[in-house]
């Protein structure tokens, strides 16, 4: 079997997918063609007055139909074609169709005139296309056949060693070549064909190059998050052990182990014991976010979007009194739809979501959470009436550790990856997020954001939000 794969494509996904693409391009194209020649030989025969012979007409007719049939054979046949290196695969196929064409398109030359035959140039087109996907070596091979057949057929022509079928009526008068036109005609082509193939094949494997650097980079970042992720996981699960230790002492108290305690200590104790609880459900999330990273772990299940966003909303309210927000919460969907997904992330990301809406804000704001059906999808929007988002800064806010220029540090306390992780959550679950600054809830003081949220119902959670 002949070796036409790289070393480095054997597991490239990618490579395969643009072969097989250029594959049935080129079969389109050959319909095209086919249809074309057809147009010619009907044109030229009634409009143009080419006045072709019988046998000219006879040969062009049957070439038609041959890259017809063939075609549709390949059409059929490319759905049965594997990537598979060792085998005969899609670039096989990519190498047979260009032989079948070159070989039709040289008995179509003959037919037309050879050195006077107008579509000689589409060895030219062949031959850079068969560049862009097969190697150099098969390339340069079938090139040099090209050059040598078709300077033989000239040479024999010239000679009168063979048959001439010019087009009448394509020219004024009767070509009479001379032997230095032939010969320079044949150094010309050539030339051309061979700096076509030259520089087409330069390209492609530079192209193919930079794609297998660019692979290594990405395979290279990849080991560097989960060394990172790693080492978050055994940070923050050594922040844990003492947590959980200052959770049992209040325990203890609580109890009564330690002596009874009046009724005010007892209610900061439950106070301070439900916020090592949150601390202790925050260190889980962000150790489960790090595996989820590492390892791809998601989990799917039927979920109350309602009933999370409530949830949210109660964990968040002892912030929001403080700063005296209004947080307005409406479910204006006609039928309370569940919602596949991992809960532990969308829990994450509605928190972070309301989270932002009450630092952001100022005293006496508002806060609107809108749940509605768009089309098939879920939308949730967070709507507020706190400092807003520069318009300059919009495009940029989900990028990780960026911060909006209208934020002070000394005012805002932030990190600025808490969009960037809602962002790869909502992904995740093939959905979407847009930014609006002023939000409709804007004043002239106040102007406000309102992020939108769309995910479809059913949809399956994706490992990579790139490849969904």
């Amino acid at each position: 079997m002949l070796i036409l794969v790289p070393g480095w494509a054997h597991h490239y996904d990618e490579f395969w997918a643009a072969v097989k693409r250029r594959n049935l391009w080129f079969i389109k194209l050959r319909y095209l063609f086919a249809f074309s020649l057809m147009i010619f030989l009907i044109g030229g025969e009634y409009i143009l007055d080419f006045q072709l012979t019988d046998t000219q007409v006879t040969a062009i007719t049957a070439i038609i139909i041959t890259i017809a049939s063939y075609n549709i054979f390949l059409h059929w046949f490319r759905k049965h074609v594997k990537c598979v290196p060792g085998q005969f695969n899609c670039l096989h196929m990519s190498l047979v169709q260009m032989l079948l064409d070159l070989f039709a398109l040289m008995i179509l030359i003959y037919f037309t005139g050879v050195i006077e035959s107008p579509l000689y140039m589409f060895f030219i087109f062949q031959m850079i296309i068969g560049s862009l996907i097969l190697p150099g070596y098969v390339v340069y091979t079938i090139a040099g056949l090209i050059i040598i057949i078709f300077s033989s057929l000239i040479i024999f022509q010239h000679n009168s060693l063979i048959p001439s079928f010019p087009i009448q009526g394509l020219y004024i008068q009767e070509s009479g070549f001379t032997s230095n036109y032939v010969f320079l005609f044949i150094i010309v082509f050539s030339t051309m064909l061979i700096v076509s193939v030259l520089i087409a094949n330069r390209i492609a494997r530079s192209l193919y190059k930079r794609e297998q650097e660019l692979r290594e980079t990405l395979l290279k970042l990849n080991e560097a998050e989960v060394t990172k992720q790693k080492y978050i996981m055994g940070v923050v699960h050594e922040i844990k052990s003492p947590i959980a230790a200052v959770k049992s002492i209040i325990d203890l108290i609580l109890q009564n182990f330690l002596g009874p305690v009046s009724e005010t200590i007892s209610v900061k104790l439950k106070r301070a014991h439900h916020r090592t609880d949150d601390a202790l459900n925050l260190i889980n999330n962000i150790l489960r976010i790090s595996k989820l990273r590492i390892l791809n772990i998601t989990t799917t299940e039927e979920l109350n979007i309602a009933e999370i966003i409530q949830t949210t909303i109660s964990k968040n309210s002892d912030t929001a009194v403080v700063k005296n927000l209004e947080i307005k919460f409406s479910d204006t969907r006609k039928e309370n739809k569940p919602l596949k997904g991992d809960r532990v992330l969308l829990e994450l990301a509605m928190s972070n979501m309301l989270s932002n809406a009450i630092k952001y804000n100022m005293d006496n704001g508002i806060i609107e959470i809108i749940l509605n059906d768009h089309e098939d999808e879920l939308e949730i929007e967070f709507c507020d009436s706190g400092i807003g988002i520069p318009a300059k800064d919009t495009e940029k806010i989900f990028a990780q550790f960026y911060r909006a220029s209208n934020l002070k540090w000394n005012d805002f306390e932030g990190s600025g990856v808490g969009l960037a992780l809602v962002m790869e959550i909502i992904e995740r679950h093939n959905g979407q997020i847009k930014v609006e600054s002023p939000s409709r809830l804007s004043t002239p003081d106040r102007p406000g954001t309102s992020f939108t949220i769309r995910m479809p119902y059913q949809s399956k959670i994706t490992s990579d939000p790139d490849k969904k």
